[in-house]
């Protein structure tokens, strides 16, 4: 829990579950962009990180592969309105 989830940024799965435990955080866009800010610190690390995260929050809030797979399709969507080129 305490590895980094993208080398770029320092967040790490215990912060994705911790949000999802203690802050509500119940999608990927609430864990990467709002609970960690990673999404606005770095957009493509951010992108990379959505797979892991939505592995994580599936396990917390008991969602499934299609869940995992919609969130990850849709957080990826709004971080490329954020990549800088």
């Amino acid at each position: 829990m305490a590895e980094k989830l993208d080398r770029e940024l320092p967040y790490t799965a215990a912060e994705i579950v911790w949000g999802a435990r203690a802050e509500m955080a119940c999608s990927v866009e609430d864990s990467l962009a709002r609970r960690t800010r990673a999404l606005f610190l770095n957009a493509r690390s951010a992108m990379a990180m959505a797979p892991a995260a939505a592995r994580l929050l599936a396990r917390e809030l008991g969602r499934g592969e299609d869940w995992m797979e919609a969130q990850v399709s849709e957080f990826r969507a709004l971080a490329e309105q954020y990549r800088v080129t």
